[in-house]
């Protein structure tokens, strides 16, 4: 085997190895964007509102893409009351 071809494999199972399971409940932007009939820009503003608002959190997995793994942001809910449109928030 080639020095070139066993460094590719190795950097290959490096990459692949740190590949992270998303759990349930947590969905990609694009995930969304399909399930909402949104384009994907759109849904991805709609998820960062989301957030802001403190309506979802946001946490970034690290998932296959392509030969190797890279961090992609997903979404879940938080369960609990949103607080109204213009409402001043207490300071502690």
């Amino acid at each position: 085997m080639s020095d070139k071809l066993a460094w590719a494999r190795a950097l290959d199972q490096l990459l692949t190895t740190r590949v992270e399971a998303v759990p349930p409940g947590w969905r990609s932007a694009e995930d969304l964007a399909k399930e909402m009939d949104l384009c994907y820009e759109m849904a991805k503003i709609k998820c960062r509102d989301l957030v802001k608002a403190g309506l979802a959190e946001r946490k970034d997995f690290r998932v296959k893409w392509g030969r190797g793994a890279r961090l992609r942001p997903f979404y879940r809910l938080v369960s609990g009351k949103a607080p109204r449109r213009g409402a001043v928030q207490k300071q502690p």
